[in-house]
């Protein structure tokens, strides 16, 4: 830390500020690239694996992840909301998805021990809904959410399938910057 001088005292101008770990699940046929995970990156250390959801062995991939690199939260958008979510049930792991595909997928990815996990009452599950989303109606996603009495945060936003920066940035500073 750099300190100025006074009276014989050191006077730190500098804060160190702590940084969250963040796992980044990008969608199906989204990148692990670009302007989101470059802020998360500014801010916090990140995890943002490019991911093959038809991989024969995602999910051991994904638990090995999750238990090396041992995130604060994890950020999912579609398909990687989705697993981010199963992820963050299992491991009790705060959890940000954004238009999660808990519906309406065009492939299944071979998620079992994930799946069968009973779910976890006391995590922090926030789920950012876009009312114009016309790939995962987020009209079946509300109500399936609250069919099964899922415990979680649903903020309905005013976007399509794709989340704008603005949005991102405004969840993200909601959701996981306040966690501090």
């Amino acid at each position: 830390m750099v300190g100025e001088a006074k009276n014989n005292s050191y006077i730190y101008t500098a804060i160190e500020v702590m940084k969250h770990k963040i796992l980044f699940l990008h969608g199906l046929e989204s990148s692990n690239k670009g302007d989101k995970v470059d802020f998360l990156k500014e801010r916090d250390e990140v995890l943002a694996p490019k991911i093959d959801y038809l991989n024969e062995n995602l999910e051991e991939q994904l638990m090995y992840m999750v238990e090396s690199f041992r995130p604060d939260f994890i950020i999912g958008s579609s398909m990687g909301g989705y697993v981010g979510s199963l992820l963050a049930n299992y491991y009790s792991i705060p959890n940000l998805s954004f238009n999660p595909a808990i519906h309406s997928r065009g492939i299944e990815p071979k998620l079992d021990k994930l799946i069968a996990e009973q779910p976890n009452y006391f995590i922090d599950f926030n789920i950012v809904l876009g009312n114009q989303d016309n790939v995962i109606d987020p009209n079946v996603t509300e109500s399936m959410l609250l069919d099964a009495e899922v415990v979680c945060e649903i903020e309905r936003v005013d976007m399509g399938h794709r989340i704008g920066f603005d949005v991102f940035v405004n969840m993200y500073n909601k959701y996981i910057n306040n966690e501090l």
